[in-house]
Protein backbone atom coordinates (compact mmCIF):
# COMPACT_ATOMS: atom_id res chain seq x y z
CA UNK A 1 0.00 0.00 0.00
CA UNK A 2 2.52 2.46 0.97
CA UNK A 3 4.90 1.73 -2.54
CA UNK A 4 1.26 2.18 -4.27
CA UNK A 5 0.78 5.34 -2.26
CA UNK A 6 4.34 6.59 -2.80
CA UNK A 7 4.10 5.57 -7.09
CA UNK A 8 0.60 7.52 -7.17
CA UNK A 9 2.03 11.02 -5.34
CA UNK A 10 5.43 10.77 -7.44
CA UNK A 11 2.84 10.18 -11.08
CA UNK A 12 0.73 13.23 -9.68
CA UNK A 13 4.21 15.17 -8.62
CA UNK A 14 5.10 14.73 -12.29
CA UNK A 15 2.33 15.52 -14.14
CA UNK A 16 2.00 18.73 -11.99
CA UNK A 17 5.98 19.67 -13.13
CA UNK A 18 4.71 18.88 -16.44
CA UNK A 19 1.91 21.36 -17.00
CA UNK A 20 3.75 24.02 -14.88
CA UNK A 21 6.79 24.00 -16.77
CA UNK A 22 4.71 23.68 -20.40
CA UNK A 23 2.56 27.07 -19.06
CA UNK A 24 3.29 29.80 -21.45
CA UNK A 25 4.93 32.71 -19.98
CA UNK A 26 4.99 36.57 -20.11
CA UNK A 27 7.80 38.81 -18.98
CA UNK A 28 8.75 42.26 -20.10
CA UNK A 29 11.91 43.88 -19.35
CA UNK A 30 12.84 47.92 -19.75
CA UNK A 31 13.49 48.47 -23.14
CA UNK A 32 12.08 45.35 -24.98
CA UNK A 33 10.51 45.98 -28.43
CA UNK A 34 6.88 45.09 -28.48
CA UNK A 35 5.44 44.09 -31.62
CA UNK A 36 1.40 45.45 -31.54
CA UNK A 37 -1.28 44.45 -34.30
CA UNK A 38 -5.35 45.63 -33.66
CA UNK A 39 -8.11 44.39 -36.25
CA UNK A 40 -11.63 45.85 -35.54
CA UNK A 41 -13.87 43.26 -33.78
CA UNK A 42 -10.39 41.12 -32.76
CA UNK A 43 -8.61 41.52 -29.76
CA UNK A 44 -5.28 43.61 -29.48
CA UNK A 45 -2.16 41.04 -30.12
CA UNK A 46 1.22 42.32 -28.45
CA UNK A 47 4.85 39.92 -28.75
CA UNK A 48 7.54 41.55 -26.65
CA UNK A 49 10.56 40.79 -29.21
CA UNK A 50 13.43 40.89 -26.34
CA UNK A 51 15.52 43.43 -26.18
CA UNK A 52 16.28 46.04 -28.41
CA UNK A 53 19.70 46.16 -28.23
CA UNK A 54 19.41 42.86 -30.73
CA UNK A 55 18.18 44.97 -33.02
CA UNK A 56 20.80 47.82 -32.62
CA UNK A 57 23.18 45.44 -33.20
CA UNK A 58 22.11 42.52 -35.02
CA UNK A 59 24.31 39.08 -35.43
CA UNK A 60 24.64 39.41 -39.37
CA UNK A 61 22.76 41.37 -42.33
CA UNK A 62 20.92 38.05 -42.90
CA UNK A 63 16.72 38.42 -42.26
CA UNK A 64 16.10 37.40 -38.90
CA UNK A 65 12.13 35.46 -38.83
CA UNK A 66 10.10 36.00 -36.24
CA UNK A 67 8.15 32.70 -35.90
CA UNK A 68 6.85 33.58 -32.45
CA UNK A 69 4.82 36.05 -34.07
CA UNK A 70 3.69 34.77 -36.80
CA UNK A 71 2.68 31.62 -34.50
CA UNK A 72 0.49 34.33 -32.71
CA UNK A 73 -0.77 36.02 -35.59
CA UNK A 74 -2.37 32.70 -36.76
CA UNK A 75 -4.12 31.76 -33.47
CA UNK A 76 -5.24 35.25 -32.89
CA UNK A 77 -6.69 36.29 -36.20
CA UNK A 78 -8.28 34.26 -38.73
CA UNK A 79 -7.04 36.78 -41.81
CA UNK A 80 -4.84 39.49 -41.78
CA UNK A 81 -6.86 42.12 -44.16
CA UNK A 82 -7.48 45.11 -42.14
CA UNK A 83 -4.50 44.67 -39.92
CA UNK A 84 -3.07 47.75 -38.05
CA UNK A 85 0.57 47.26 -37.02
CA UNK A 86 3.55 48.78 -35.36
CA UNK A 87 7.05 48.11 -33.75
CA UNK A 88 8.30 50.07 -30.69
CA UNK A 89 9.82 50.77 -27.37
CA UNK A 90 11.53 53.22 -25.02
CA UNK A 91 13.59 53.81 -21.98
CA UNK A 92 12.64 56.81 -19.59
CA UNK A 93 16.14 56.51 -17.80
CA UNK A 94 19.74 56.28 -18.69
CA UNK A 95 20.80 52.62 -19.69
CA UNK A 96 23.58 50.87 -22.04
CA UNK A 97 20.20 50.88 -24.38
CA UNK A 98 20.68 55.13 -24.93
CA UNK A 99 19.95 58.05 -22.97
CA UNK A 100 16.28 59.26 -21.23
CA UNK A 101 13.61 59.49 -23.11
CA UNK A 102 14.84 57.35 -26.51
CA UNK A 103 12.38 56.35 -28.03
CA UNK A 104 12.51 53.09 -31.17
CA UNK A 105 9.98 53.61 -33.71
CA UNK A 106 8.43 51.95 -36.96
CA UNK A 107 7.98 54.23 -39.67
CA UNK A 108 5.59 52.51 -42.35
CA UNK A 109 6.80 52.60 -45.98
CA UNK A 110 4.55 53.48 -48.80
CA UNK A 111 6.41 52.05 -51.49
CA UNK A 112 7.93 48.31 -49.73
CA UNK A 113 11.09 49.03 -51.46
CA UNK A 114 11.76 52.58 -51.10
CA UNK A 115 13.10 53.21 -47.17
CA UNK A 116 11.45 56.35 -45.28
CA UNK A 117 13.04 59.33 -44.80
CA UNK A 118 14.91 59.01 -41.06
CA UNK A 119 12.23 61.24 -39.02
CA UNK A 120 12.82 64.11 -36.39
CA UNK A 121 13.26 63.44 -33.24
CA UNK A 122 11.32 65.79 -30.61
CA UNK A 123 12.32 67.60 -27.63
CA UNK A 124 13.06 65.54 -24.13
CA UNK A 125 9.77 66.39 -22.93
CA UNK A 126 7.75 65.68 -25.79
CA UNK A 127 9.64 62.01 -25.73
CA UNK A 128 8.28 62.27 -22.47
CA UNK A 129 5.01 62.27 -23.38
CA UNK A 130 5.02 59.23 -25.97
CA UNK A 131 6.63 57.17 -23.19
CA UNK A 132 3.41 57.78 -20.71
CA UNK A 133 1.38 56.14 -23.57
CA UNK A 134 3.58 53.34 -24.33
CA UNK A 135 4.12 52.73 -20.72
CA UNK A 136 0.57 52.48 -20.37
CA UNK A 137 0.22 50.18 -22.87
CA UNK A 138 3.42 48.40 -21.29
CA UNK A 139 1.68 47.93 -17.34
CA UNK A 140 -1.77 45.93 -19.85
CA UNK A 141 0.63 43.48 -20.65
CA UNK A 142 1.30 42.35 -17.16
CA UNK A 143 -2.31 42.89 -16.08
CA UNK A 144 -4.98 40.89 -15.58
CA UNK A 145 -6.17 42.33 -18.63
CA UNK A 146 -3.54 40.34 -20.61
CA UNK A 147 -4.09 36.57 -22.00
CA UNK A 148 -1.51 34.57 -22.29
CA UNK A 149 -1.54 32.92 -25.63
CA UNK A 150 2.23 32.14 -26.65
CA UNK A 151 5.68 32.81 -24.97
CA UNK A 152 5.92 36.60 -24.87
CA UNK A 153 2.83 37.08 -26.85
CA UNK A 154 -0.02 38.61 -24.87
CA UNK A 155 -3.87 39.26 -26.13
CA UNK A 156 -5.07 42.54 -24.58
CA UNK A 157 -9.12 43.55 -24.10
CA UNK A 158 -10.01 46.75 -25.84
CA UNK A 159 -12.69 47.44 -23.34
CA UNK A 160 -9.83 49.02 -21.26
CA UNK A 161 -10.32 52.70 -20.27
CA UNK A 162 -9.01 55.27 -22.10
CA UNK A 163 -6.98 57.71 -19.82
CA UNK A 164 -6.23 55.37 -17.62
CA UNK A 165 -3.43 52.73 -16.49
CA UNK A 166 -3.12 50.02 -18.23
CA UNK A 167 -4.90 50.72 -21.55
CA UNK A 168 -5.47 48.58 -24.37
CA UNK A 169 -2.65 49.09 -27.46
CA UNK A 170 -6.10 50.09 -29.51
CA UNK A 171 -7.11 53.22 -26.87
CA UNK A 172 -3.45 53.91 -26.64
CA UNK A 173 -1.81 54.38 -30.06
CA UNK A 174 -5.15 56.34 -31.00
CA UNK A 175 -7.09 56.65 -33.99
CA UNK A 176 -4.54 57.98 -35.92
CA UNK A 177 -1.32 55.69 -34.74
CA UNK A 178 0.17 58.59 -33.04
CA UNK A 179 0.29 57.55 -29.34
CA UNK A 180 -3.39 60.12 -29.00
CA UNK A 181 -1.31 62.96 -30.69
CA UNK A 182 1.83 62.99 -28.57
CA UNK A 183 3.94 62.24 -31.75
CA UNK A 184 3.96 63.82 -35.06
CA UNK A 185 3.22 61.54 -37.84
CA UNK A 186 1.75 57.13 -37.64
CA UNK A 187 3.75 54.59 -36.30
CA UNK A 188 1.09 52.31 -38.04
CA UNK A 189 1.27 50.59 -40.84
CA UNK A 190 -1.71 48.87 -42.76
CA UNK A 191 -2.43 45.64 -44.55
CA UNK A 192 -5.72 46.93 -46.74
CA UNK A 193 -8.76 45.61 -47.02
CA UNK A 194 -7.49 42.51 -49.11
CA UNK A 195 -4.26 41.66 -47.95
CA UNK A 196 -3.87 38.19 -50.70
CA UNK A 197 -0.70 38.83 -51.59
CA UNK A 198 3.17 41.29 -51.26
CA UNK A 199 4.58 42.51 -48.03
CA UNK A 200 3.89 45.14 -45.34
CA UNK A 201 7.38 46.91 -44.50
CA UNK A 202 7.88 49.37 -41.55
CA UNK A 203 11.46 51.11 -41.21
CA UNK A 204 12.69 51.14 -37.39
CA UNK A 205 14.57 53.73 -35.57
CA UNK A 206 16.03 55.09 -32.59
CA UNK A 207 14.77 58.55 -31.67
CA UNK A 208 17.25 60.19 -29.75
CA UNK A 209 15.59 63.41 -27.59
CA UNK A 210 16.30 67.06 -28.99
CA UNK A 211 14.54 68.46 -31.57
CA UNK A 212 18.14 68.65 -33.92
CA UNK A 213 18.29 64.71 -33.96
CA UNK A 214 17.29 62.58 -36.87
CA UNK A 215 16.44 58.38 -36.46
CA UNK A 216 19.03 56.27 -36.52
CA UNK A 217 17.92 53.83 -39.00
CA UNK A 218 18.22 50.41 -37.59
CA UNK A 219 16.35 47.92 -40.43
CA UNK A 220 13.21 47.08 -41.37
CA UNK A 221 10.42 44.81 -40.30
CA UNK A 222 8.39 42.99 -43.09
CA UNK A 223 4.81 41.47 -42.62
CA UNK A 224 4.23 39.03 -45.20
CA UNK A 225 0.38 37.97 -46.21
CA UNK A 226 1.53 34.46 -45.37
CA UNK A 227 1.69 35.68 -42.03
CA UNK A 228 5.76 35.48 -41.94
CA UNK A 229 7.14 38.44 -39.63
CA UNK A 230 11.04 39.18 -40.29
CA UNK A 231 13.32 41.61 -39.50
CA UNK A 232 16.04 43.07 -41.82
CA UNK A 233 18.94 44.54 -40.13
CA UNK A 234 20.71 47.32 -41.72
CA UNK A 235 24.10 46.17 -42.99
CA UNK A 236 27.36 47.23 -40.15
CA UNK A 237 29.67 50.01 -42.28
CA UNK A 238 32.06 46.69 -41.81
CA UNK A 239 30.19 44.99 -44.35
CA UNK A 240 29.29 47.44 -46.80
CA UNK A 241 33.03 48.35 -47.19
CA UNK A 242 33.29 44.55 -48.07
CA UNK A 243 30.76 44.74 -50.44
CA UNK A 244 32.27 47.77 -51.91
CA UNK A 245 36.06 46.77 -51.83
CA UNK A 246 34.18 43.06 -53.85
CA UNK A 247 32.69 45.65 -56.49
CA UNK A 248 35.86 47.44 -56.85
CA UNK A 249 37.80 44.55 -57.93
CA UNK A 250 34.87 42.72 -59.74
CA UNK A 251 35.19 45.98 -62.15
CA UNK A 252 38.99 46.10 -62.04
CA UNK A 253 38.98 42.35 -63.63
CA UNK A 254 36.69 43.49 -66.38
CA UNK A 255 38.57 46.52 -67.14
CA UNK A 256 41.76 44.17 -67.01
CA UNK A 257 40.31 41.90 -69.55
CA UNK A 258 38.78 44.14 -71.71
CA UNK A 259 42.75 45.92 -72.28
CA UNK A 260 44.26 42.44 -72.69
Amino acid sequence: MKITSIIKAALVAAAFYGAVASAQTYTYNPGDLLAAFRQTGSPDLIVDLGSVSQFQQPNGTSPVNLTGVSSALASTYGSLNGLYWSVFTYVGTTSSLGSANTLWLSDPRSDVNIQTAAPRSASFNSQGYVIGEMSAIVDATKSGFATIIADQAVQLSSGLNEGGDPISYTVGVGTYGDFNGTLRGTVENYTGVSFVSGSSVSDLYQQNPGTANLGTYLGDFSLESSGSFTFNPVPEPSTWAMLGAGMMTLFAIRRFGRNE
